[in-house]
């Protein structure tokens, strides 16, 4: 019989994901990690998963918060497992900024700025988007060397819930391959 595992999220994690006790898993606790978001109780040394909830997050980790990022990144090469879950699409990430433009009402007004029809509206994802010096080729590239380079994970699981799933599963496999181990 394998044992539950327990999940133990980063006390600065801010909107992540909660893990509910069920026949796999006996819940989650809340504590202090020095890499990464999420980690398993008893394997905090084996298993680091990174979460990103959007493209402008990992442009910010990318860009202004390179050196801490990359500090982390350098961290993560101490675990066994290393991932980064990603809660947006490729898509977000390789049309990033203009993706911040969900509609394609603000698509074609931002268009219709660039080429010197209108005046940009004052709306503060119009402000990002023109100002935003970082391209999404530039975090694919960035992205993909990281995976490379320290042989991190990278997954792209399109929003929140897909990502948790991904976590979940993740961890049921791993905790079912340690104590098999055992």
């Amino acid at each position: 019989m394998i044992p539950k595992y327990k999940v133990i999220k980063d006390t600065r994690e801010q909107d992540g994901w909660f893990f509910s006790p069920y026949d796999k898993c006996s819940g989650m606790e809340v504590g202090t990690l020095n890499t990464g978001d999420y980690t398993l109780e008893g394997f905090e040394d084996v298993v680091c998963i990174e979460r990103k909830a959007s493209a402008s997050e990992i442009a910010m980790n990318l860009g202004k918060k390179k050196s801490t990022f990359y500090k982390e990144i350098e961290r993560m090469r101490d675990f066994h497992f290393r991932y980064i879950l990603l809660e947006f699409s490729a898509s977000d990430l390789i049309d990033y900024p203009n993706s911040l433009l969900k509609t394609e009402e603000d698509k074609e007004i931002y268009r219709r700025y660039k080429d010197g029809e209108i005046a940009l509206p004052d709306f503060k994802r119009f402000q990002v988007v023109k100002q935003t010096k970082i391209t999404g080729r530039y975090l694919l590239k960035a992205l993909m060397e990281i995976s490379i380079h320290y042989d991190v994970n990278i997954m792209f699981c399109d929003n929140k819930h897909n990502a948790f799933m991904m976590c979940n599963s993740i961890f049921k496999r791993l905790n079912e391959s340690f104590h098999k181990e055992q």
